[in-house]
């Protein structure tokens, strides 16, 4: 061959890539670095803040796949697919850190996951086809301070309060006042008695066990005990026996951090349960509608998104409690 004939140098011999398991690894282990950084800067301009959404919630996982594609790909020659692929990776250890290092509770986890997922893959994909060109590249490393700069902004200006209602109904084959005697009283709820659900099963959500009311008419107070611990009371509001029972919640510390998450506690300054209410109405053939209502406060950044996973925890725990109070109210009946 040419290059082996004498007086000619050797052909250059082109530098060795890397693995590709070790060019992914610290491409997210710089992803997981930076977005740890941005949760630290939070904590420390916004430790009350409760969530924000340029500083954290898109922020975070938009900036930290932006970093691991750039150091994965940075000429951006690979592929949409490519990128895809070392976002989802990124928000999947990032997910995974927060649940074990910062210990995250699964219900924020859950929350969580569709915005870091869709917002951490779009712009990890964004991210990779622009940085075709020098103009591009520094584009997305610019946005990297992005986050760092909204934190500081968006912890002084915290977001509009709403307050929202969860409505569920339940027909039941039983007369009004056999429906109430087994509603203002619900004691011993057995395992066999639960209904299978996303928010109890699978995030782990405790359940109600027990609902003894102590006293009679307004002012009376019932006595609520949930799985793991959690104690609460509902202070009667309304008193009108077969028709309709209300009540405040008065939730202490201890149980506002059980009942979701040690980091999302439901008497916060972004959550609040308001209020809880039975109606019963008459139906043909002597059988009756139960309507359960409950009325939170949020302030978040993204209320219509947090109201959609309030619709979907507060109406898995109404079903539970409303075919409780259907089976026996039946039974008796």
């Amino acid at each position: 061959m040419t290059a082996d004939r004498p007086g000619l140098s050797p052909l250059p011999v082109p530098p060795k890539e890397p693995p590709a398991y070790r060019v992914f690894a610290t491409a997210v282990a710089c992803g997981l670095v930076y977005a740890l950084g941005i949760y630290g800067w939070t904590r420390l301009n916004a430790p009350d803040s409760g969530m924000l959404l340029i500083g954290f919630l898109l922020g975070a996982p938009i900036a930290a796949c932006i970093l691991a594609v750039a150091v994965s790909d940075p000429n951006g020659i690979k592929g949409s697919g490519s990128h895809a692929s070392i976002s989802a990776l990124t928000v999947t250890v990032m997910l995974v850190c927060a649940g074990v290092v910062l210990r995250e509770g699964s219900v924020c986890l859950v929350m969580a996951a569709p915005i870091f997922y869709g917002s951490g893959i779009l712009g990890g994909v964004i991210a990779g086809g622009v940085m075709k060109s020098r103009p591009g590249r520094v584009a997305c490393l610019a946005l990297l301070a992005v986050p760092l700069i909204g934190v500081p902004v968006e912890a002084d200006r915290p977001p509009q309060a709403q307050t929202r209602e969860v409505v569920s109904r339940i027909h039941i084959d039983a007369a009004p006042q056999v429906v109430w005697n087994n509603l203002t009283d619900i004691r011993a709820i057995k395992d066999r008695e639960h209904r299978w659900n996303f928010s109890h099963d699978l995030v782990g959500i405790p359940r109600p066990q027990d609902a003894r009311m102590a006293g009679v008419g307004v002012g009376a107070v019932r006595h609520l005990q949930w799985a793991r611990g959690v104690r609460f009371e509902e202070h009667i509001t309304e008193w009108t026996p077969e028709r309709a029972l209300a009540w405040t919640f008065h939730v202490g510390p201890d149980a506002s951090r059980l009942i979701l998450d040690e980091h999302l506690t439901v008497d916060s300054d972004y959550l609040r349960l308001e209020e809880g209410r039975y109606r019963i109405e008459a139906t043909a053939g002597g059988g009756s509608d139960l309507i359960l209502t409950t009325r939170y406060w949020i302030r978040t950044p993204m209320n219509d998104y947090a109201a959609w996973w309030g619709g979907v925890f507060l109406g898995d725990f109404h079903r539970n409690v409303l075919g409780v109070i259907k089976n026996r109210a039946e039974a008796v009946a």
